[in-house]
């Protein structure tokens, strides 16, 4: 008779605990873990996961990797990935937790000891990766495959789109595609419905900034104005400062004088006052203050309705308002 034990436990090393790398290393190998087989008393299939966590969550939360090999390496480009997901910021020195767990059945797991593997992470280039549509439309020469082209993207991957549009001109006009070619496309029926391979070209008069969403599993969309700029001390928080456009990149921008004090974004400022707007996570210390800006990226982290953003030195600043996926609004402020 066989008997299922409660498993031996895995051991789990990792080649290095401490992480020093720049964007420049991004094809190297920048940590290996390596593991031995649980044994759980039985010719088991054992399924090993690897599992990365932040301090104080005790694994509540964590972000898996099956390792089926013995060795499993992280190239730099990966391994920043990791800790950029784990919410940790860039340019600061962080500690990611990694444990290993052998699996034989829905009861019958083990874990290895937890290992620590100090990093600091660096800000690169984001990339989006969410289900996307194309909008080719006048603004841009209704050019999909265009290097200046504004996306719908659905974080979810339920068929529900949003993004950002800037339309220039006081009648606009675009199509929505889900490739960036012509051989497929969304068109408006009416001012809230649309057609896969049908209707017209959608049609927003006035220009300005617009949050455009698209559901393509019923049919639907809609567009709405939301023209963002900066309000704070910089300006006795009368009066907004409006931002400028950057094409390229698809991301608001403006280089200012700030004086030491507070900021936040609102959109639509001279109509909807605060009903609209971003600040940052309260800087703990219970004075209802927000955070400063990261030190060496300029990242601030943002959320609707927050406190005040930091700014703890006069000086000159680009700051970068990047909504592209308005669910996850992302900003840096920069002292040039």
């Amino acid at each position: 008779m066989v008997v299922a034990t409660t498993g031996t436990q895995s051991e789990l090393t990792v080649s290095t605990t401490t992480l020093d790398y720049s964007e420049a290393d991004t094809a190297k190998t920048a940590v290996t873990f390596t593991r031995t087989d649980s044994d759980f008393g039985y010719a088991a299939a054992v399924d090993y996961t690897l599992e990365f966590s932040v301090k104080g969550t005790n694994f509540e939360k964590v972000t898996s990797y099956s390792m089926s090999k013995k060795n499993m390496d992280f190239t730099v480009k990966d391994f920043n990935a990791l800790a950029l997901s784990l919410k940790y910021t860039a340019g600061e020195k962080s500690t990611i937790y990694a444990r290993l767990m052998a699996k034989a059945a829905d009861s019958l797991f083990t874990y290895s000891d937890v290992v620590q593997i100090v990093v600091t992470p660096y800000a690169s280039k984001r990339v989006i990766t969410y289900p996307s549509l194309y909008v080719p439309g006048a603004y841009q020469d209704w050019n999909p495959d265009g290097s200046v082209i504004a996306k719908l993207y659905a974080p979810d991957k339920n068929g529900q789109y949003e993004g950002y549009v800037n339309l220039p001109d006081a009648e606009n006009q675009f199509k929505l595609t889900p490739e960036p070619s012509w051989d497929n496309s969304y068109g408006m029926l009416t001012s809230t419905t649309m057609a896969y391979n049908g209707g017209g070209n959608f049609d927003i008069s006035d220009a300005g900034y617009y949050l455009i969403k698209a559901n393509t599993n019923n049919g639907t969309w809609s567009a709405t104005l939301q023209n963002w700029s900066i309000i704070g001390d910089v300006n006795g928080w009368a009066g907004d400062l409006p931002f400028a456009f950057n094409d390229s990149a698809q991301v608001l921008v403006k280089t200012l004088q700030l004086p030491a004090g507070g900021l936040k974004f609102r959109a639509n400022g001279s109509t909807q006052e605060w009903a609209i707007n971003y600040g940052t996570q309260d800087d703990g210390t219970g004075q209802n203050k927000g955070v400063a800006p990261n030190p060496v990226t300029g990242l601030v982290p943002l959320i609707p309705g927050g406190e005040n953003i930091t700014i703890t030195e006069a000086g000159t600043y680009k700051i970068t308002l990047d909504l592209r996926v308005p669910s996850e609004p992302y900003c840096t402020i920069v002292k040039q």
